[in-house]
């Protein structure tokens, strides 16, 4: 039940920052000696390599519009990172566990991540140059906080992990459907001047 809960609050976060889930596991086990956390994430070549590339995630994810890019490029790599995380911690009972568990953390990293990257995209059509700075400044806390849960109350963690799938899949739903609403209005407008009809108020 333990790995299950920690899967789904390491697999959120993967969705967001995959880097510093994997960095803060293997960290809180160095330091720690967390049973829970595989021997494989407590490794002294994979914690320097998770705490660079954590800090390039970093610093890519305050620049307005590359920010976009860099969510495309980690389409595949966060649900991997999430699914991966998964099967270490089910691997510790038997591989069909393990297996299960990839999936579900999978799962959550994508879930997080398509909220993450639809949010991002309509922020960056914002004219206000702050927006970006701002939410990725609170993804970072929201990252910290759940990861921090998973480590100290995975029960607590999960149980947040999946409020927030929710949220973020109700947010996608809304930014989809006023992108619709949006189009659907200049398709009008453009009708209108082609007929030489005078615009809907």
């Amino acid at each position: 039940m333990e790995a299950l809960l920690m899967t789904l609050g390491s697999g959120w976060v993967s969705g967001i920052r995959p880097y510093f889930m994997a960095f803060l596991l293997g960290l809180a086990g160095r330091l720690f000696d967390l049973e829970q956390v595989p021997d494989v994430l407590q490794r002294t070549d994979l914690l320097v390599i998770t705490a660079i590339l954590l800090l390039v995630d970093f610093a890519a994810d305050k620049i307005a519009f590359f920010d976009s890019f860099w969510d495309q490029l980690h389409t595949v790599i966060r649900p991997i990172a999430g699914g991966a995380i998964g099967f270490l911690l089910g691997g510790e009972t038997d591989t069909t566990t393990a297996i299960v568990m990839a999936v579900i953390g999978a799962a959550a990293a994508f879930g997080a991540h398509a909220a993450k990257s639809t949010a991002r995209a309509a922020v960056n059509v914002s004219p206000e140059p702050v927006s970006n700075a701002v939410v990725s400044t609170g993804e970072d806390v929201a990252a910290l906080v759940v990861g921090g849960l998973t480590i100290l109350l995975p029960a607590v963690a999960a149980v947040l992990a999946l409020v927030l799938l929710a949220a973020g899949i109700y947010l996608i739903y809304r930014v989809h459907k006023l992108y619709r609403n949006l189009r659907g209005r200049l398709r009008t407008a453009r009708a209108e001047r082609t007929t030489g009809l005078d615009p809907a108020p």
